[in-house]
């Protein structure tokens, strides 16, 4: 039985790690600046541009949704290149194998580095997209297109974004474990985020929203639309394809030598 001490050990070595990583804070400063410096730009253009918008263009406005579609894709794929790191590095310096003689149970190796790199990508998620959702408030508040946080739809739409993030740099962790090299595992976990929809797509158009970025995309607004999938279904979605890639990375770590 797993003792509380090698449990808190094993965080505590794991939060050492994570914090010497030289991205650590490289990723945190990338995707603090483009959430929020790009995201303000898109919410100030959309009340600038309001007034020679169309009445379509104006029904499908989306004033969270809005300001997470351009900055806050690079803070998703900065926290998901750290999440790759994470795992990754150990393979390239060597490090893995003094964490696997100091924690000799893989599957521990695994849940403590789940729970670290989880839990600051989480907080970080959190405060980017709370950040982000003030600071276009803000900037809508002039053309009276903002929404309060306590509106239908707009905290879980809000906090669905920041889970995205941290959920993203699970699976960029993931594959780190599982193809050990970081750039062959930042390609795949890129490529899955942009390419989902499109290779989904020949199986239909109900098959292709259930893509990473369409879930994304999802997870973040508030007007309905037939061409997503609805709130419950994208965290649905992003819990099914976490629980595959914790499986196959907790394979390849217990399978696989070091």
């Amino acid at each position: 039985m797993i003792t509380a001490p090698t449990t808190r050990g094993a965080l505590a070595g794991e939060w050492v790690k994570l914090r010497s990583v030289r991205a650590t804070p490289l990723a945190a400063a990338t995707a603090l600046a483009a959430a929020l410096f790009i995201g303000l730009i898109d919410y100030a253009s959309a009340a600038d541009s309001w007034d020679g918008w169309t009445t379509d263009q104006r029904e499908r406005f989306d004033p969270v949704r809005y300001g997470f579609s351009g900055g806050f894709y690079v803070a998703v794929l900065a926290v998901g290149t750290l999440g790759t790191l994470a795992a990754s590095s150990e393979y390239t310096t060597g490090q893995i194998r003094s964490t696997l003689v100091a924690v000799p149970r893989r599957g521990q190796v695994l849940a403590a580095k789940v729970l670290v790199v989880g839990g600051v990508t989480a907080l970080l998620g959190q405060l980017l997209a709370f950040l982000t959702f003030l600071l276009g408030r803000r900037a809508l508040t002039a053309k009276h297109l903002a929404v309060s946080i306590g509106d239908p739809g707009v905290t879980r739409a809000v906090v669905g974004c920041g889970l995205f993030l941290a959920a993203f740099a699970l699976l960029g962790l993931t594959l780190g474990f599982v193809l050990r090299h970081t750039a062959a595992a930042v390609t795949v976990l890129f490529g899955t985020f942009f390419l989902s929809p499109m290779l989904l797509a020949p199986f239909g158009d109900e098959v292709a929203r259930f893509g990473l970025q369409s879930v994304f995309e999802g997870l973040g607004t508030t007007v309905p639309g037939s061409d997503r999938l609805g709130p419950v279904a994208c965290f649905a979605a992003l819990a099914a394809y976490l629980a595959v890639a914790f499986a196959l990375a907790l394979l390849g770590l217990t399978r696989r030598d070091a």
